[in-house]
């Protein structure tokens, strides 16, 4: 578990699969998103191959962001899908972009190349700014 502070947030990186029944709660009401949504779909399957990264400000959980790959590192997997949610009274805090970082970092490191699904005007450019710009795709993700 890797933890490092900035200020009033921590930051927190663990395995999908090891969140705690509190952590999991919630984050269940910070992850929008219908049947179609692909972080809430990874949140409530808890894939073997994803790693997420918490926000945490007085033991409350304020954001996240998930780093999901399909091969086991032995395998050699090539690609990875991230998302990225804040609470709306955290956004424009840089946040979101700290979390994204997170993600994308663990991703070179294990050599994956990190794709984000841009679907709004402000998701594309919030990824953008957060120099995701050559990774964007332009279809959802799949969910199953």
């Amino acid at each position: 578990m890797h933890t490092l502070s900035q200020g009033e947030v921590l930051f927190e990186a663990k395995y999908l699969r090891d969140l705690t029944a509190s952590e999991y709660s919630q984050l269940l009401p910070l992850t929008l998103g219908g049947e179609t949504s692909y972080m809430l779909t990874a949140l409530r399957g808890r894939p073997e191959f994803a790693r997420c990264f918490l926000a945490i400000t007085e033991g409350r959980i304020v954001g996240w962001s998930l780093a999901r790959w399909f091969k086991r590192f032995e395998d050699r997997p090539r690609n990875a899908h991230l998302s990225v949610f804040v609470a709306p009274e955290w956004r424009r805090r840089g946040l979101g972009r700290d979390l994204l970082a997170q993600a994308m970092a663990f991703c070179r490191e294990h050599g994956l190349t990190p794709w984000v699904y841009g679907e709004t005007p402000s998701q594309l450019k919030f990824y953008k700014a957060c120099h995701a710009e050559d990774h964007i795709s332009i279809l959802p993700f799949q969910t199953s």
